[in-house]
């Protein structure tokens, strides 16, 4: 909304309630403080986490590794900064590529750019997944959602929200991977059914899905999404940043000739006008304390 807008908006509402533009400012202050500054503002979401040591791999990997090499004013005089870095492919926020478990599939270098950019979609599962580790999403999750939602865009990235992501960093491996060892058969996160990942392939075009832990699911999971190209993105962040619709969210994997996978930069870009997010502050509260002000006021 441009100043003029602003300016007029506030005007005619002052003068239907009779209440002075200091008070109607006030009361647009509070509402602005829960739905955002604007509501066509648009912004960026970055949905990759940080690669640092100690970050979360899955347990068969190789651990990341980052070495400082020179960091500090060299013996000619200038300053220089350079470092070694060593990891697994698929570590951190990274791509996995329909090579990685389909053989004659394409590999991490080989994927259109086209297929890693669409329409966002981001499926809320957190209320019926709870603390249940081994939750599974299934067709009926997915419909339930569109149910409210709508339909799931064709050639949409759609990302999955079990909350897990919020456990990357803040309790440890045990949290987020079920276990702090290299046994694999311990892992216990949760993630999309077979029945699930077999329902989008047969009855929705997506391009990617994408969730917020260690991986979607196990190996018909995989199979089932990678073989009919549907490209999986493993260890999003940030998603409780994201409305269910109205975004944009591109996936650039470092470009690995011949890799099943890799660590890739993803991000969002937000429409407010289009967007479905939901409130950014306790709405029911901003309510209350306006419905109070304005009682006062009628009595006063």
């Amino acid at each position: 909304m441009s100043s003029q807008n602003r300016a007029m908006s506030l005007q005619n509402m002052a003068a239907t309630t009779g209440f002075s533009p200091v008070l109607v400012l006030i009361l647009l202050g509070l509402h602005g403080e829960c739905y955002g500054q604007s509501d066509d503002e648009t912004r960026l979401i970055d949905l990759t986490w940080t690669m640092e040591e100690g970050m979360n791999v899955y347990p068969s990997h190789a651990k990341y590794r980052f070495t400082i090499v020179k960091r500090g004013e060299q013996p000619r005089g200038y300053y220089l900064e350079t470092n070694n870095v060593f990891m697994a492919e698929h570590t951190g926020t990274h791509l996995d590529a329909p090579a990685h478990f389909v053989e004659g599939a394409w590999r991490l270098d080989q994927i259109p750019l086209g297929q890693l950019t669409g329409p966002g979609v981001v499926v809320d599962v957190r209320d019926k997944i709870g603390n249940n580790s081994r939750y599974a999403v299934t067709p009926q999750d997915l419909q339930d959602w569109e149910r409210e939602h709508g339909r799931i865009p064709d050639d949409s990235i759609l990302m999955l929200r079990t909350g897990w992501g919020e456990w990357y960093w803040e309790r440890g491996p045990s949290a987020y991977l079920g276990t702090d060892t290299t046994d694999t058969t311990l892992l216990r996160y949760p993630g999309l059914h077979p029945e699930g990942a077999q329902w989008l392939v047969d009855n929705r075009k997506v391009k990617v899905v994408g969730i917020d832990t260690i991986s979607p699911g196990g190996v018909p999971v995989h199979e089932t999404l990678l073989g009919s190209n549907v490209i999986i993105i493993e260890n999003v962040a940030h998603l409780d940043e994201m409305p269910a619709t109205g975004s944009t969210v591109y996936a650039m994997p470092m470009k690995i000739g011949q890799g099943s996978g890799g660590p890739a930069r993803v991000f969002a870009i937000v429409d407010g006008r289009t967007s479905t997010a939901g409130p950014t502050a306790p709405h029911n509260l901003v309510v209350l304390l306006s419905a109070i002000i304005l009682f006062m006021l009628a009595f006063t």
